[in-house]
């Protein structure tokens, strides 16, 4: 699951056949959220919120009919109240099943996670994440969005990401940034920082300003 905000998507890596079920929930407005009322609305806005983690191991023989017949009632054109109960519990049973989760990070992926934020302005590499986790490549990018639930590129980017915001705000220049995060050049940092953040590095910058002057 993704939260309000967050940029999210597959990293341009293909997913694996299977069949998917994709759906965006608005809770800007408990007062009109899947028919409920407003205090049952706030309730599972507030748990679907405090969920700490973007994978969450759930039965499937118990969400997958929910979701096919909440789909299919869709596609029919049924009663939108029949197809809001369907999400209402499957719902219940996300954040049901995320707290029944013993969520750890084990020792090695916990060791590559201390590493990156030891050393964000460097240029950490797979192989050398993998190393670290004594682990080759493709089993350290399969374990760690396993647990991390994105790839370990994504999350480095990210990481680098939120540092720049930092350093932007402290009037760094954005070619002096993209050197010290490792980047090679500042028009690539540029695009990575958009595709994290939907917006240049510049109008990052211009965004701040504005809200001071506001």
């Amino acid at each position: 699951m993704s939260f309000p905000n967050e940029i999210h998507g597959t990293n341009n890596v293909t997913i694996a056949l299977g069949e998917v079920y994709w759906f965006q929930l608005d809770i800007s407005d408990e007062d009109h959220f899947l028919y409920l009322n407003k205090e049952t609305a706030h309730y599972i806005i507030q748990r679907l919120n405090a969920i700490p983690h973007h994978v969450v191991q759930a039965n499937a023989e118990e969400v997958y009919p929910l979701l096919k017949n909440a789909v299919h009632l869709v596609q029919l054109g049924e009663d939108p109240h029949m197809i809001a109960a369907y999400l209402q519990l499957f719902l219940y049973l996300v954040i049901s099943f995320s707290h029944k989760e013993q969520f750890r990070l084990t020792p090695d992926i916990g060791k590559t996670l201390n590493y990156i934020l030891d050393n964000i302005t460097s240029d950490i590499t797979l192989e050398k994440l993998a190393a670290i986790a004594n682990l080759s490549c493709s089993q350290y990018k399969q374990k760690f969005k396993k647990q991390m639930g994105i790839s370990p590129r994504r999350f480095v980017n990210q990481q680098k990401i939120e540092y720049a915001k930092l350093l932007l705000q402290e009037s760094k220049s954005v070619t002096d940034i993209a050197m010290l995060l490792g980047f090679t050049t500042s028009s690539y940092f540029s695009t990575v920082f958009k595709k994290h953040t939907l917006c240049t590095p510049m109008e990052y910058v211009k965004s701040l300003q504005n809200d001071t002057v506001n």
